[in-house]
């Protein structure tokens, strides 16, 4: 067994590197060639500080594995990480541990790197203007990410706390891979208002935009909302969405409180959720029909990404 560390990761996986894992996991996951367990759920103390652990299993490769996350959103008041990751990779031949992953990355640039691929196949292609509201690892990796499928003009951010926005501005400044804008937003709102692509990096439990802030043609990328009780999206945003696509349908249905809120109080039917990701990598269904529409994509977390970036990990590891 190998102890694979944080920086160890930092100096292996790029953002085009793990853009590419993802799209063929995806693809190997509608092919049945990874496949997922079911997801527990289990709040800490209370509803706020949680824990989850997810699970997939390799065919074409000799692998499975899990991941264990904590959430606890205090953890900001004390200057440390408020989600904090690890994963195990196990051999599917003898069942041994093969190796224990510090993830805390790995997550940030999974989440970052699956929304980009989401937004790839989701946003109209002349989407250009990014909103960012929250300012953590996750917000990070969601620009690293969506810099490499749109041709961005500017990046706006809102955060609740403004000396984090603006640190989090000359972050983004540090990675830009074009000459585009990065400003600051007086409010959640404003952010929206001017952004074509928007993503929700927080651990709220309730509505951080208004409904009424969303233009037609809008593509957004909700990913922090993993628990049935957490809620980032308002029920208008899910129910003037004219596609809403997930990871995995079963595990969006599980955990999904954006989705599952607004369902629950019999504002949308479950057909609404369209597919997977990888589905419209294979061609099963479209994500975007016109530039009119307002497209959403729920995400809960996939294992099966976490397990193919963790692979690939390993592999340059032992090579």
């Amino acid at each position: 067994m190998i102890y694979i560390t944080e920086k160890q990761i930092e100096g292996i996986v790029n953002m085009k590197m793990a853009l590419d894992v993802f799209r063929q996991a995806y693809v190997d996951n509608v092919n049945g060639d990874i496949y997922t367990g079911e997801r527990m759920v289990m709040p800490i103390r209370g509803e706020e500080n949680c824990g989850q652990w997810l699970t997939a299993i390799c065919k074409n490769v000799p692998f499975f594995g899990s991941k264990f996350s904590s959430v606890f959103p205090g953890n900001l008041k004390k200057n440390l990480p408020s989600v904090c990751s690890t994963i195990s990779l196990y051999s599917a031949e003898t069942g041994h541990l093969q190796a224990l992953l510090e993830a805390d990355y790995l997550t940030a640039i999974k989440t970052g790197g699956s929304a980009g691929v989401a937004t790839d196949v989701m946003a109209r292609r002349d989407a250009s203007r990014l909103g960012i509201i929250g300012s953590g690892l996750q917000a990070f990796t969601q620009v690293m990410a969506i810099q490499e499928v749109r041709d961005l003009t500017e990046v706006i951010v809102y955060d609740l706390n403004p000396e984090y926005a603006a640190a989090f501005v000359e972050r983004i400044k540090k990675i830009q891979n074009r000459p585009y804008t990065v400003t600051v937003a007086k409010s959640a709102d404003a952010c929206v208002e001017s952004s074509d692509i928007i993503c929700t990096c927080t651990t709220s439990l309730k509505p951080v935009f208004s409904a009424s802030a969303v233009k037609e043609g809008t593509h957004i990328n909700a990913i922090g909302s993993f628990t049935p009780f957490m809620q980032e999206i308002e029920e208008a945003v899910v129910v003037a969405s004219s596609r809403i696509i997930t990871e995995h349908v079963d595990g969006l249905w599980a955990a999904a409180g954006d989705v599952l809120i607004p369902f629950e109080k019999g504002l949308i039917e479950k057909e609404r959720v369209t597919g997977s990701v990888g589905d419209v990598l294979t061609g099963k269904i479209t994500g975007r029909d016109n530039d009119q529409e307002i497209t959403l994509y729920e995400s809960v977390g996939s294992c099966v990404l976490d397990i193919a970036i963790a692979i690939a990990v390993y592999n340059q590891v032992v090579q």
